[in-house]
């Protein structure tokens, strides 16, 4: 081995934002005059240098060579330990490099930030508006939301009450807020109200909001109705001036119409009559009698009229709806492994997915995988939801005997729990 390399001092800790600096001893070990070059590798190189980056050195001689860590105040230094190595790098005998490992310790720190989405709402009844919680900071975080209204006018809700927030995640707590009373009609009233959430050990961040409470009945309504009342009475008005004497003058000409043609039938038919008794009388007299036959008409049968069967018609189907639910329970795991649940499509069906609903109704943090086999579909950080849903135009496709497995890499189980416990829901097709 050509050099030595050794950390001095205790183990190094450093506060997000600042400077720290450790001493690196390196000494020749080699026979012959080297030049030694140094890197910093493992999970704080982004942000850790040395100085100098190289040095010469003769037999039997050492140097030292300061290590700087400037880890930034942001999620990407998280808190805790962090496993880190420099290498040392031989110009002479490159296969004689080496690399000290050692640990760094990052201190905590807490940055929430909170927004009210929108800030102002109008409504009759109710209204919802959003926390956005951004967790600026490298550590978990508990948040707990407290909405107050201090006038009493209000119905207030958090939806979650307590979350917990992951380092650069984002979290959405909806806020309802009904009004206590209710008006029909008059002046739109002004109901201020906060949104307090309150990190664990930092102090609260306070959120105002407004909700404009407007009357149950539209302001567009009423007039609405006066307006239509003027034309119903309007078109009345029109019926009863313009169009009933017209409709009854026109009735007056049709049945005067129909009296004449009815008189004038009746006077040909009495004519007719006359007529019809002379010459009876005539008849009479010649024959000096007269006789009367008696005759019978059938009337005319029609032919049966042919009858058809009626068949009612007949469709196949070839898909049958199907929905099933795949439920997970995951101990925490710190080795980013994951465990599979499955559901196989049954021997001789294909399965078409077209709908997902994701839920993590505890709060779960971690990964969550859909696979189609060995053909991973969907991922997502359990963090990232509590209820989630997917809708797909050309659906999911699983040949006979495929199997749909849900792994969860399972981080930190949600308040309270002790295990992680998400669910996929699944409905489609099986032809």
């Amino acid at each position: 081995m050509a050099s030595t390399v050794s950390f001095t001092g205790d183990a190094p800790t450093v506060v997000p934002g600042e400077t720290m600096t450790c001493a690196v001893s390196i000494a020749n070990t080699g026979d012959l005059v080297d030049r030694f070059t140094f890197t910093v590798v493992g999970e704080t190189a982004a942000w850790t240098s040395v100085e100098p980056e190289s040095v010469n050195l003769m037999p039997g001689t050492s140097a030292v060579v300061t290590v700087t860590f400037e880890p930034p105040r942001s999620p990407e230094a998280m808190a805790g330990e962090h496993h880190f190595g420099l290498r040392s790098e031989s110009r002479e005998d490159p296969e004689s490099s080496i690399v000290e490992e050692a640990v760094l310790t990052v201190e905590p720190f807490t940055e929430i930030v909170t927004e009210l989405i929108p800030a102002k709402r109008q409504a009759r009844r109710k209204a919802k508006y959003r926390l956005a919680i951004d967790n600026l900071g490298n550590t978990t975080t508990v948040v707990e939301i407290l909405p107050e209204d201090p006038d009493g006018d209000l119905l207030l809700h958090a939806d979650p009450a307590l979350v917990r927030t992951e380092p650069g995640t984002a979290t959405f707590v909806t806020i309802k807020a009904a009004p206590r009373k209710r008006f029909l009609r008059g002046q739109t009233r002004i109901l201020p109200f906060q949104v307090i959430a309150t990190p664990v050990e930092e102090d609260p961040h306070t959120e105002d909001a407004v909700l404009q409470q407007e009357q149950l009945i539209p302001k567009w309504l009423l007039p609405a109705l006066l307006a239509l009342v003027a034309l119903v009475g309007a078109a009345i008005a029109f019926w009863f001036a313009v169009l009933k004497p017209a409709v009854v003058s026109v009735a007056t000409e049709q049945a005067q119409k129909q009296v004449e043609r009815a008189e004038s039938a009746a006077s040909r038919a009495d004519d007719s009559a006359k007529a019809a008794g002379a010459a009876a009388s005539t008849a009479q007299a010649v024959s000096g009698g007269t006789s009367a036959g008696q005759s019978g008409a059938k009337p005319p049968t029609s032919p049966p009229q042919p009858s058809g069967e009626a068949r009612p018609g007949t469709a196949e189907s070839g898909k049958n709806p199907v929905s099933f639910r795949v439920q997970t329970d995951a101990a925490p795991v710190t080795d980013g492994s994951f465990k599979e649940f499955t559901y196989r499509v049954p021997d001789g069906k294909t399965l078409d997915i077209g709908d997902l609903v994701l839920q993590n109704p505890r709060g779960d943090t971690g990964i969550l995988r859909i696979a189609l086999g060995a053909d991973v579909v969907l991922e997502t950080g359990l963090a990232n939801f509590r209820d989630l849903d997917y809708h797909y135009l050309d659906p999911l496709h699983a040949v006979p005997g495929t199997s749909v497995i849900v792994s969860v890499n399972c981080a930190t189980p949600g308040p309270g729990a002790a295990r992680c416990t998400p669910s996929v829901s699944f409905s489609g097709k099986l032809s």
